[in-house]
């Protein structure tokens, strides 16, 4: 790590999370360094770290029949109809199918399908029939409602799978070429201006390549620096409790050779915290939660305007500085 200049502007190196390039998130995270006065600045690289991945292509040809020859695949908005189907049935879609659990008849013996009986509930027992029919009439709604929601996802099968595939692209990318992609981001580094901070910032997958990059054995000898790793909605703790980080795994070597600042939100569904995930392997890790109050997916994409994401950043490199 090399020491900073006195007031030296800095540089944000930034990597995309998935999906094909996009330019509204550095252009984000230049306006709002521009509002803080500490880190107005700073300059912002943004790494095509993913430009081998596969071009934006159409899968219709790999759809069933019905869906060829290929149909417009453009944002297809939910009707009216379909939009309440989604808000109403989402409890019934996910929850298990309703059973009342087994009671007992006044004679002191269990009724329900639990009890070891396979027989029809008694007659004379009122209660029993009651259960019966909730159980019957809770599984008939989930059923109902599964075979809606499927029927909606068969007609918007065509943009529903494209935008699968467009998120999908760099993971796939960086699964089979995650060496090049690693190359793209170091070289990146070394183009920052060396005589201020150097903050490595990744979005989502973006985060984890970041992480990867930092944790490389003898990575510093490339002659780059990182003052402070910040990753927002990145899916790095999850993959290294499964294995799948290039250079860290549970019970194995690695360390984080740069203060590390995670960011979180309840409401992002594909953010994960960091503390405790790797308190093994030394360095300052903080999680930081923000509140975007958005829906996911919207949320997972809501760090870049958001001014807490910033104020901690300063927090964090004012108490690097002076350590």
């Amino acid at each position: 790590m090399f020491p900073a200049a006195p007031n030296a502007a800095g540089t944000l190196v930034f990597l995309q999370g998935t999906g094909g390039p996009d330019p509204v998130p550095a252009e984000t995270i230049r306006w709002m360094l521009a509002q803080d006065p500490v880190l107005e600045g700073y300059s912002v690289l943004d790494v095509t770290w993913a430009a081998g991945a596969a071009p934006d292509v159409s899968v219709v040809p790999a759809l069933p029949p019905r869906y060829q020859p290929v149909t417009p695949s453009g944002p297809m908005e939910l009707d009216a109809a379909e939009r309440g189907l989604a808000l109403a049935g989402l409890d019934l879609v996910t929850a298990p199918p309703l059973h009342r659990p087994p009671q007992a008849s006044a004679d002191g013996i269990q009724t329900g399908e639990n009890s070891g009986d396979s027989a029809a509930p008694r007659e004379d027992d009122p209660a029993a029939f009651e259960a019966e029919e909730e159980n019957l009439l809770g599984s008939s709604l989930q059923r109902l409602t599964l075979n809606l929601v499927t029927d909606v996802a068969i007609r918007r099968r065509v943009p529903l799978t494209e935008a699968a595939s467009d998120f999908s692209r760099s993971i796939i990318y960086y699964l089979r070429h995650g060496a090049e992609a690693r190359t793209a981001i170091t070289h990146a580094l070394r183009m920052a201006n060396q005589d201020g901070p150097v903050i490595l910032f990744g979005h989502s997958l973006g985060g984890v390549a970041a992480l990867d990059v930092v944790t490389a054995p003898g990575w510093e000898a490339e002659g780059v620096r990182v003052d402070l790793l910040v990753t927002a909605g990145s899916q790095s703790p999850w993959l290294y409790l499964l294995g799948g980080l290039a250079h860290l795994a549970p019970g194995g070597q690695g360390t984080l050779p740069a203060p590390w600042l995670n960011f979180w939100d309840e409401r992002d569904l594909l953010s994960f915290c960091s503390e405790r995930v790797f308190a093994g392997h030394g360095g300052r890790i903080t999680d930081e939660e923000v509140t975007s109050g958005e829906p996911f997916p919207g949320s997972h994409s809501a760090y870049f305007a958001n001014p807490d994401v910033y104020r901690a950043i300063r927090r964090e490199l004012e108490t690097s500085q002076q350590g």
